[in-house]
């Protein structure tokens, strides 16, 4: 069990590192500013326990249906990834923005939603040895 712990924390912690990483350099390059929108802190805390859900809906769907339980998790688990897109493309600045400023923050933002679905997978081999 502490095994899975520290794969959820440690591919979390990637995953917000990963995504800050992103965004200073897609800021630095473009010139914008969105840490008013997406503070670092949330976009740490939304990568931790993304990846913890994943590490429990894993251990459940491995245990549930052993032999198509990994593929399931995974096909669940890259379709919430997508479906997560939904909020960034629904979110509008309230300001004067223009719509290319708009077009910028989905550039910014959307990559991001799949960093902890990458993250989890890469410290996966470290952490399910059957």
């Amino acid at each position: 069990m502490i095994k899975k712990v520290v794969w959820s924390l440690a591919s979390g912690i990637l995953a917000g590192g990963v995504c800050y990483a992103y965004g200073e350099t897609y800021e630095k390059q473009l010139m914008e500013d969105y840490s008013n929108v997406v503070p670092t802190a949330a976009i740490f805390i939304s990568c931790i326990v993304a990846t913890s859900i994943a590490t429990i809906g894993y251990w459940l769907f491995s245990k549930i249906i052993p032999m198509f339980g990994e593929f399931i998790f995974a096909l669940l688990f890259a379709a919430f990834s997508t479906a997560s897109l939904v909020g960034v493309l629904g979110y509008t600045f309230t300001d004067d923005s223009s719509e290319v400023h708009q077009f910028i923050f989905y550039g910014y933002a959307m990559p991001m939603h799949f960093f902890p679905f990458l993250a989890w997978y890469v410290f996966k081999p470290l952490f399910d040895q059957k």
